[in-house]
């Protein structure tokens, strides 16, 4: 629909001039909708899975940006009624803070630079905490990696585990290169704070490799638990 915007100017003894009329259309134009609605997903010990689409009232190209607590994870052209998944990362997963709130939002924006946001919160939560050596760390591996067999080995942790919490197992082998390595239980030795004699005495693999594995048992516990490094000695 057109419209016609008239201008004229008058003066205080009723002089006027003429007029000129100009017509224009209003051309509306809302933000892309995209579906669902801002919520709490609750918690979770895996990255949670969110799928979202779009569309545009008017029919224009828009973009999705996706964000995880306010860092951007990616940015790209939207296809109306199209299904995405926002996907976490391991590595970005386990940098987030346990119990406490989370946020993933999605931006959509058209070529006309209107935009609109679905958000969604969540808690990131750990029932045990769980590790070994990083062989993949080239460090790490020839720290670890021996030309003689190893006899025995000491496994220290620096941690706090309040009431409730545990450590569940700590396993440690001398023939981690293998394709099957011998995991033995030391879990005793390390809450006495006492070395471990290793049972095992083969290998397939051309060299000898330790490596350990611990799980930490949050339980009951309503503190954080904390590992914050291990420590020891082998021979």
């Amino acid at each position: 629909m057109d419209h016609t915007l008239t201008v004229w100017a008058e003066d205080d003894q009723g002089g006027r001039s003429g007029e000129v009329t100009r017509k224009f259309r209003v051309v509306w134009n809302r933000p892309p909708v995209i579906d669902g609605e801002n919520k709490d997903l609750g918690s979770f010990m895996q990255p949670p899975v969110v799928n979202y689409s779009a569309t545009d009232p008017e029919g224009n190209n828009f973009t999705f940006s996706e964000y995880l607590n306010g860092k951007q994870i990616r940015s790209f052209a939207g296809v109306a009624g199209q299904k995405y998944t926002v996907e976490i990362s391991h590595d970005a997963w386990i940098r987030l803070d346990l119990d406490v709130q989370h946020q993933i939002k999605i931006v959509a924006t058209d070529s006309a630079e209107i935009s609109s946001e679905r958000i969604y919160t969540f808690t990131r939560k750990e029932t045990h905490i769980e590790f070994m050596l990083e062989y993949g760390n080239p460090d790490i591996k020839a720290d670890f990696t021996l030309d003689g067999m190893p006899l025995r080995v000491l496994v220290t942790l620096e941690r706090y585990l309040p009431e409730g919490s545990s450590i569940e197992s700590v396993k440690v082998c001398n023939n981690y290169l293998d394709d099957v390595p011998t995991w033995e239980d030391c879990t005793g030795a390390v809450k006495g704070n006492r070395g471990y004699l290793f049972t095992n005495k083969n290998k397939t693999a051309p060299e000898w490799a330790i490596n350990l594995w611990v799980t930490i048992d949050k339980g009951t516990a309503r503190e954080r638990v904390l590992v914050n490094g291990y420590g020891g000695a082998f021979d």
